[in-house]
């Protein structure tokens, strides 16, 4: 059965009564934003990261929406790219349930990504967006269920083509990619992940700075949202791992295929 908000949430998706109450929360932290300006890029990272899908994202893109949680980054890949064929995956039995009727269009797979295939415990989280496979750093957790897990490359196969992956998994997001290496290496799409603070990812046995390894072997390039939408220079390793440290620059960047353009998207 689908939780009651759960539902109320993702039917606002994509609607004007969502956009309105997006603005409605970001005045009602006007107060927050006075108090801490160091903060600012990270305030204002979810607009950033929308001005740069619209701008990346084209009508025959074909995506992947890795933690699709309620959709909202899914709605924005399948309206940007009306022509492509999209993929998701999410592994909360209810929101997968949503989602399939939210999206009948789009397959929803109901797993886990990681570096190997089987099953695992998945953490829930009192904030559903905190939900992982391992206990939240930050979070009450409220009860664990038993999830199927996948590999990318497993469920992308070797003839799709795949031009974006979003990635948003709650630290477990290198033993996610590690999963789709072939993939990665083969089809070379943009990728847009979270990396959060150092005491998230030690929980899964790695570092901020392994993320960044991982990217640069393959000849990717790092950017902040910031950075990106701004065309200023991919990050070094050392300005990866400061900035998740206070004052956080945000927890989401683009590691880009260094053969790509990266212009300025904000003039």
């Amino acid at each position: 059965m689908i939780p009651k908000l759960l539902t109320a949430k993702q039917a606002l998706v994509g609607t004007a009564a969502g956009s309105l109450l997006s603005r409605a929360r970001w005045w009602a932290g006007a107060w927050q934003r006075y108090r801490h300006p160091e903060l600012w890029d990270m305030y204002l990272e979810g607009q950033r990261m929308d001005t740069a899908l619209a701008n990346l994202i084209e009508a025959d893109f074909n995506c992947i929406d890795i933690g699709a949680h309620i959709g909202s980054t899914l709605n924005q890949l399948v309206e940007l790219a009306p022509n492509g064929t999209h993929l998701a995956i999410e592994p909360v039995p209810s929101k997968a349930q949503s989602l399939r009727q939210r999206f009948p269009k789009v397959p929803i797979v109901n797993a886990a990504v990681s570096s190997s295939p089987g099953v695992a415990t998945l953490y829930e989280a009192k904030k559903s967006g905190f939900s992982s496979l391992r206990p939240p750093v930050y979070e009450e957790v409220v009860g664990n269920i038993e999830v199927d897990v996948v590999r990318l490359d497993d469920v992308v196969g070797t003839e799709a083509r795949v031009d974006f992956i979003k990635l948003d998994v709650e630290g477990a997001e290198l033993p996610a990619l590690q999963g789709g290496l072939d993939t990665l290496k083969r089809e070379r799409p943009v990728v847009m992940f979270e990396c959060g603070p150092t005491g998230h990812t030690e929980a899964f046995g790695y570092t901020r700075a392994d993320v960044f390894r991982f990217f640069h072997d393959l000849d990717y390039r790092v950017y902040s949202v910031t950075d990106y939408v701004y065309g200023r220079a991919a990050m070094t390793v050392e300005e990866f791992e400061k900035a998740g440290t206070y004052p956080y620059r945000g927890f989401n960047y683009f590691a880009v295929p260094s053969e790509s353009d990266v212009g300025r998207i904000v003039e």
